[in-house]
């Protein structure tokens, strides 16, 4: 009988020990599922020194967040070296409908702040596809505050502006970190 109590506290050290070591592999396992979602292949249309400037200009390629009028609309986002942030949104003018191309946006984060970017008019910023109007893309300047909350936080609703007020589109679950990964692709 003087054994039983033995065995029972060997036993129980064996089950520690077990459980750090489980512990120990969750917490690696977990650590490379980390990073391979932050380091996630980001896809760049350019990544390269202007010859002129000679500054950093990353652009990644689009990611699908949303539908309007049943058509995707696109983000992709835009750096210029350290200090000019740009998200460049690209949605379809089919059956006659279009966007407020003067007006701004919002995204709504999961913290339910919502960021409000304002489109850049410049000559030549709203690119349309070769099929005359049925494209468009916007320019969105970011500040560093909207950049470092949009990178940190997934966007749940996105508002924008059409001749007769605003609509709002919730973003789809599996969507929502999508500008999230873009923008952190050109940090």
């Amino acid at each position: 009988m003087t054994d039983y109590p033995m065995r029972q506290s060997a036993k129980y050290y064996q089950m520690q020990v077990v459980h750090r070591i489980y512990k120990v592999i969750v917490a690696v396992a977990f650590t490379i599922g980390a990073q391979a979602v932050s380091a996630q292949s980001c896809q760049f249309e350019k990544n390269a020194i202007d010859a002129i400037t000679e500054t950093q200009v990353k652009v990644t390629q689009p990611v699908t967040v949303a539908k309007l009028n049943n058509n995707p609309l696109y983000f992709k986002a835009q750096s210029v070296g350290s200090k000019y942030r740009f998200l460049k949104m690209r949605y379809y003018k089919y059956n006659n409908f279009s966007i407020d191309e003067s007006r701004e946006i919002s995204l709504r984060l999961t913290t339910n702040e919502e960021i409000v970017i304002y489109p850049r008019h410049a000559a030549g910023d709203t690119i349309r596809s070769t099929v005359e109007s049925s494209s468009a893309m916007l320019i969105y300047p970011i500040s560093a505050e909207q950049y470092e909350k949009l990178k940190r936080y997934p966007v749940t609703t996105f508002k924008y502006f059409v001749s007769t007020g605003f609509i709002e589109v919730p973003i789809k679950e599996n969507k929502q970190t999508k500008i999230m990964g873009i923008l952190n692709c050109i940090d």
